[in-house]
């Protein structure tokens, strides 16, 4: 959580209340949420600050970013890496990212990588 702190300190933006209290939910959860879900749960915080931090935490690369089902969905993540969902009960698991893509002609290469099947328990 002080890392997350120090790296906005150290770009030029103040630890404010709202980026304290989405620094402290997603230290605590590890499991991906949408902008909407999240502006949802926490009340605290305006939908317009949620959008704007979620917004800050992505470009400075404080985030795991996903789309998925046609929602883009964050969690804190020190290294990238995927999920898998369950396509009947919804359980989400983390999985390793292993790619590191190189090229001469692009820099700051991204990537999405969609999974789901059955877990254990569903099938």
């Amino acid at each position: 959580m002080e890392k997350i702190k120090e790296k906005l300190i150290e770009r030029g933006y103040k630890v404010t209340k709202a980026r304290q209290i989405l620094i402290s939910y997603f230290s605590k959860k590890h499991k991906p949420i949408s902008a909407q879900n999240l502006a949802r749960l926490i009340k605290t915080i305006d939908r317009a600050s949620v959008y704007r931090t979620l917004n800050i935490f992505e470009n400075l690369g404080l985030l795991n970013v996903e789309i998925i089902n046609k929602e883009k969905l964050y969690c804190f993540a020190e290294k990238p890496h995927h999920h898998i969902i369950c396509t009947k009960c919804g359980y989400i698991e983390t999985i390793k990212c292993e790619h590191n893509y190189k090229s001469k002609n692009f820099t700051k290469i991204t990537h999405q990588l969609s999974l789901s099947g059955l877990c254990n328990k569903c099938s």
